[in-house]
């Protein structure tokens, strides 16, 4: 491995870490919803999503309405 190979790897691994970093941080502060979470209407009722909707919430919505 010759010098500019080394830079070259050494700066893709420096990204990936920051990548990887910036993912961790975010999902430990909670920033990235995850699929318990809908942000589009609290209530299902009210939303338009809620035929193609997968979520627990709105399945139970879909049993309780019929």
């Amino acid at each position: 491995m010759d010098r500019k190979e080394f830079f070259r790897q050494g700066g893709r691994w420096a990204i990936l870490s920051g990548i990887g970093l910036l993912s961790a941080f975010l999902a430990y502060n909670q920033k990235i919803e995850t699929p318990e979470n809908c942000s589009v209407a609290p209530q299902c009722k009210n939303c338009g999503k809620l035929n193609q909707c997968t979520l627990p919430q709105a399945d139970k919505e879909r049993k309780n309405g019929k």
